[in-house]
């Protein structure tokens, strides 16, 4: 139960409601209002620097709201509510690649498995995870899993060099499992340079990521219905001279659905959902 936080299961839903297509926490993304700063001229190409050994330490925190309707059970559905806390260290290796570990997490849980019991709570400790060899442009050491898919919202960069105002799209795609088949969502992150500004002593960019991976295409030979969409927003901050980041956070909506025979039972109806917030800041 606890890896929920940092496994990113997939969340799935149908017939959602308009006002229910995006996430509760877009609001909380702008966190404080920094000062806009003159941009350096010309454009810039944003990347970490991994040139020597040391280690960045990252306050990490995330919140997830789930919600479970399976059409078959007696009780109907079931909500949960999981709250991490811990710490992301950014391990430059000195090579031009980083490890990135996920260290000291604890996670409390509180969940309803029927609207005739309270509340169950929960608290456990989340076992370490790492993923290894990180680029200084953010890409390798994640796979085709929804965790990685989710791992590669946190710390966006732009694939090349943006002035203000521009936008680039970088292809995006994570495994769902299906019948027992692995299928692919397809979708897109379109990265944006929104401006710089000045958070303390660091010079930072300001990059504004919409993530939109909902583009499931299902072979004939796959018993079911199935649906999936992921819709995030992001703001990060990434400071130009130490060529780091110094704080972003980002809102993650996931939704799919499932309608298919099943070995045990006839046909299984499954929906869910899962609203994400997770925030990252740069403990100095």
């Amino acid at each position: 139960m606890a890896l929920i936080a940092l496994s990113f299961v997939i969340a799935l839903s149908s017939q959602v409601k308009a006002d229910d297509a995006t996430s509760r926490y877009l609001s909380r993304l702008s966190g404080q209002e920094y000062a806009d700063i003159q941009a350096p001229q010309g454009s810039r190409t944003l990347r970490w620097d991994f040139s020597a050994k040391k280690t960045l330490t990252y306050d990490y925190a995330q919140e997830v709201v789930s919600k479970t309707e399976i059409a078959e059970r007696s009780s109907g559905e079931t909500d949960q509510k999981v709250s991490t806390q811990g710490e992301l260290l950014v391990k430059s290796q000195g090579d031009g690649s980083a490890d990135f570990v996920f260290n000291d997490l604890k996670a409390r849980m509180e969940f309803m498995v029927s609207k005739d019991e309270a509340p169950k709570l929960m608290e456990q400790a989340v076992p370490q995870l790492v993923v290894h060899g990180i680029k200084e442009n953010g890409s390798g050491g994640f796979g085709e899993s929804s965790r990685d898919m989710m791992l590669k919202l946190i710390f966006p960069l732009p694939p090349k060099a943006l002035q203000v105002g521009e936008s680039v799209e970088v292809p995006a795609q994570f495994l769902f499992k299906a019948a027992g088949s692995q299928l692919q969502v397809k979708g897109r992150s379109r990265i944006t340079l929104k401006r710089y500004v000045a958070i303390g002593a660091h010079t930072c960019a300001q990059l504004d990521v919409d993530t939109d991976i909902s583009e499931l295409k299902v072979p004939a030979y796959v018993e079911g219905k199935y649906a999936c969409s992921v819709k995030a927003s992001s703001t990060y901050f990434f400071d130009i001279n130490s060529r780091s980041f110094v704080s972003g956070a980002t809102a993650v909506l996931v939704r799919s659905e499932v309608d298919a025979p099943q070995k045990m039972q006839e046909r299984v109806k499954m929906t869910m959902k899962s609203d994400n917030f997770i925030r990252v800041t740069l403990r100095e």
